[in-house]
């Protein structure tokens, strides 16, 4: 069963070549590794361009982490797909663990749980829950996978349903979109036993990230739109999330209304869910500021 991986890579230079390597040494016989170089100033190119045929080469011009794993794949012939930030690692092994789950459970994804302790080793005894909430999502469950990119695997016949997906220069559609459209359309699991290293450093675009608390809310109305545009069965989801944004962004309760037609302004909802929404964001926010006066009361 081949597999491809594919790294996304954006100015990581200093943490790119520990990233291809973790991937090289994995052992496994049918491997593709794909590196996407979305416009790069550092010295990443040279360091792309060293491993020869050893990795296929994808570069481009600027255009946000979505284009570089729209190019990636584009680029890739594996069934197995896997994504990696390039600032990320492998852990010895994973490639072999996880393509036997996809052989022996028939699974059309599968995520694996991070370590940011660098330098961990790997384990042989996996923890493993199988994950089937196709119906719950549906009906507008929100599913909570507490895994980034790294983590993420997709068998082809899947990733080519989600794949390619709308582009932004910045933040805009985060791994949630990717983790949500993958619960939708089948079954996998999720191993709680980490494979993956993720690096959390002062150049994170997103974790860790003094920006994260005001990206956050754009990245949920964007996720929202972008699921509910694709999916017809995630509707439901997508209005969630599009209300938990405009909550979140810590709106006044005296413009959730105004903030939900800018929102629906060009969505598959139409300005008949304005309302809906605004309901629903001012449910949520009006939770958040009771938990914010229970912990003030705490303390």
């Amino acid at each position: 069963m081949k597999i491809s991986v594919l790294i996304n890579n954006y100015n990581y230079g200093r943490y790119l070549r520990a990233c291809i390597d973790s991937v090289l040494v994995q052992n496994y016989a049918e491997l593709e590794i794909v590196v996407v170089d979305d416009g790069s100033t550092d010295d990443s190119r040279d360091i792309i361009s060293s491993y020869g045929s050893q990795i296929v080469p994808v570069l481009k011009e600027n255009g946000g982490q979505a284009s570089s794993f729209n190019a990636g794949f584009a680029a890739a012939s594996g069934e197995i797909i896997f994504l990696l930030d390039s600032d990320d690692a492998f852990l010895s092994g994973k490639l072999r663990q996880i393509a036997r789950l996809y052989d022996r459970d028939s699974l059309d994804w599968c995520f694996d749980r991070v370590t940011t302790i660098e330098g961990e080793g790997p384990s042989e005894d996996l923890e493993i829950q199988m994950y089937d909430q196709r119906d719950a999502i549906r009906r507008g469950h929100y599913p909570s996978i507490p895994v980034p990119t790294s983590g993420l695997s997709f068998r082809r016949g899947l990733i080519e349903q989600i794949l390619p997906m709308k582009t932004a220069k910045d933040v805009v559609l985060s791994d949630n979109y990717l983790k949500f459209a993958a619960v939708y359309l089948g079954r996998g699991a999720i191993v709680s036993t980490p494979l993956t290293f993720q690096r959390i450093h002062q150049a994170n675009r997103y974790t860790g990230t003094s920006r994260a608390s005001s990206l956050r809310p754009k990245i949920m109305i964007a996720t929202g739109l972008e699921l509910a545009r694709r999916y017809t069965g995630l509707h439901a989801l997508g209005k969630g999330l599009i209300a938990g944004g405009i909550a979140e962004a810590g709106t006044p309760f005296t413009q959730l209304r105004t903030e939900a037609q800018r929102a629906l302004a060009d969505s598959p909802f139409g300005q008949s869910a304005v309302s809906q929404i605004a309901m629903a964001a001012a449910r949520k926010r009006l939770i958040r500021k009771l938990k914010g006066y229970r912990n003030d009361n705490r303390t």
